[in-house]
């Protein structure tokens, strides 16, 4: 399926980020291409400052590296349940 993407990022540090965010698509791409689909749990933990599972950056760095080397898997993760809420105004 043809997919476009328009990404605009501002922050103080883009220059260094630039290649953080190059990477992540990266992983991304390979997700696509075996077919998977859900959070990459590795990448995000290694890339992200808000991933679902959070790890040690040695543990998000090997996790990463183990899922681009097509040795780890890991979508879709099982995150708890969360409660609603009504909000009465």
């Amino acid at each position: 399926v043809p997919l476009n993407i328009e990404l605009k990022m501002e922050v103080w540090d883009s220059p260094n980020s630039a290649g953080v965010v190059i990477d992540a698509i990266r992983c991304c791409k390979l997700a696509l291409d075996r077919g998977l689909s859900g959070t990459i749990v590795g990448p995000s933990a290694y890339f992200m400052k808000s991933p679902p599972i959070q790890y040690s950056d040695e543990e998000a760095r090997v996790r990463t590296e183990a899922f681009i080397a097509g040795q780890e898997e890991e979508c879709p993760v099982s995150l708890p349940e969360l409660e609603s809420v009504e909000i009465e105004g």
